[in-house]
């Protein structure tokens, strides 16, 4: 179980994170939403470990495995999709892709395909890698309604009951069962 217990962060004095607890346990769906600014990547930075936080504690984290998404792609520009994914994910990352993109265009380069391709793509391979939480930060930014519905849902049936959290600035992607922390400017 990961434990935030009232963390606070700040950047160049300003305060982003107030006081923000929230426990995790393995295969439970959370969702982090609120305006911009609010502090939701920052919180998912500090869930994995790669900020730390200036006041409170953050406990359980330490050898666990995340598969993140992040609101850049990362991806590899002159690799194709598949590269891209078989990076973690070998065939399972293949099945993955054929759910959420055209087969035409598996085998480009990801730099010549769409913003929403790419953002499929980098969703594609955190759910083809093997850890133990997926860290899905506005996975569906940049897709039409249908494609963020299908791309959430494949995400649901691919997490084999990992632990994900999903952040987004307001309504969207969710699902019974799913809990839900606002964090406010």
């Amino acid at each position: 179980m990961i434990l935030l217990d009232k963390v606070c962060k700040s950047f160049n004095g300003k305060p982003v994170l107030r006081d923000v607890s929230l426990s995790v346990k393995p295969g439970e769906l959370w969702r982090i939403e609120g305006p911009s600014g609010a502090g939701k990547t920052t919180l998912l930075r500090l869930l994995m470990g790669l900020v730390e936080a200036d006041a409170g504690t953050v406990k359980g984290i330490k050898g666990l495995r995340f598969d993140p998404v992040f609101q850049e792609d990362r991806l590899v520009e002159h690799w194709s999709a598949l590269e891209n994914v078989r990076l973690v994910g070998g065939q399972t990352g293949e099945a993955l892709l054929d759910a959420l993109l055209p087969k035409d265009t598996l085998a480009q380069p990801v730099r010549t395909l769409s913003g929403g391709m790419r953002r499929r793509v980098a969703l594609a391979r955190a759910l083809a890698a093997e850890g133990d939480i997926l860290v899905l930060d506005e996975p569906f930014a940049g897709l039409d309604e249908a494609n963020a519905q299908r791309a959430f849902e494949v995400a649901l049936d691919a997490r084999k009951g990992r632990a994900l959290i999903l952040v987004s600035h307001g309504a969207g992607a969710s699902t019974p069962g799913m809990q839900t922390l606002r964090l406010r400017i």
